[in-house]
């Protein structure tokens, strides 16, 4: 609990000048009798300071009451001024969180008088009363907590709930379009996706490959892997081969199963052993057989096209 202490010295712009006055009817007030807990209160006390002598308020020791707390410094307002007499007012603000009975300190006022004589004035303190809200026990009934309020809900507190409703189920329609037309192969409005033919794709990626220059540049692995990655998308689309997922071998395998001129193929099998030494042995390849490699892969995807194109109009 915050104590409370008679507080400042008053000096005023220039020398404060008091006339003698008895001690018997020098008293601080509080502006009311008692005061709830909690509630605030002035404590007041009245000073004339007249021409000829001087006085300053100070404290001459420190006098504690434990419950009563000070809200700000002691205050000195002006009232009036009559023939250079100053009728001042000095006020501070008092509360209390217990409740009970409290004797606040006396205030004191040193006066300098015109002769340079020092008296002492003193304003007794007056009685502070803290109550709490009285209750009648004899009709005092206990009630229960009351539960919360629910007030009704307005619409402009549901319209960000609807707006958000609404924007999921958009974006869960367009979710479900856009799945269901790739299923068939067609854009998002409906239309037919006009897919290249798989040679064009692969002639395509295989010219992208030789603008790169990258055996050229010391990068063979990803240059065989460009080539042979073209090759592989082709013969799966062109054969139905699981030519992406299978190892060389495997693919060649089942390539050698097809309708493929038997030189065009061996030079696949070259093509696709060189490769593989290059990507997992880390086997360096010569220029020769750098240079070679794009335009095998495009003879291979060339020649198996025309012969596409010939049994068609054969049959």
């Amino acid at each position: 609990m915050k104590k409370i202490y008679l507080l400042v010295w008053l000096l005023t712009a220039g020398t404060l000048l008091c006339s003698a006055q008895d001690d018997s009817d020098l008293r601080s007030r509080l502006s009311r009798d008692s005061i709830l807990i909690g509630d605030q209160i002035e404590w007041t006390f009245d000073l004339s300071v007249a021409p000829g002598e001087s006085a300053r308020i100070g404290k001459p020791g420190e006098m504690p009451v434990p419950g009563v707390e000070a809200l700000g410094e002691l205050a000195v307002d002006t009232l009036s001024r009559n023939d250079g007499t100053l009728n001042l007012r000095g006020h501070v603000t008092l509360t209390s969180f217990d409740s009970g009975s409290y004797e606040l300190p006396p205030l004191y006022v040193l006066v300098v008088r015109a002769d340079g004589t020092l008296d002492t004035l003193s304003y007794a303190g007056p009685r502070l009363e803290v109550t709490t809200i009285p209750i009648d026990t004899a009709t005092f009934q206990p009630y229960d907590i009351k539960g919360q309020i629910r007030y009704p809900l307005t619409f402009k507190e549901v319209l960000p709930w609807i707006g958000l409703a609404l924007l999921v189920a958009a974006l869960v329609w367009l979710l479900v379009r856009w799945i269901r037309m790739r299923r068939l192969n067609r854009n998002f409005f409906g239309k037919p996706v006009v897919q290249d033919p798989p040679h064009i794709v692969a002639l395509r990626s295989l010219e992208k490959t030789r603008a790169q220059k990258l055996w050229q540049n010391g990068k063979q692995k990803q240059f065989y892997t460009q080539v042979t990655d073209a090759l592989r998308q082709y013969i799966a689309e062109r054969y139905q081969i699981g030519a992406m997922e299978q190892t060389s071998a495997e693919m060649l395998h089942d390539l050698s199963q097809q309708d493929i001129e038997p030189g065009l193929l061996e030079q696949m099998k070259e093509l696709f052993t060189t490769a593989d030494f290059v990507k997992f042995a880390k086997h360096t390849a010569s220029d020769q057989e750098n240079e070679n490699a794009i335009p095998t892969a495009i003879r291979f995807v060339n020649d198996t096209y025309m012969s596409q194109i010939e049994n068609e109009e054969e049959e």
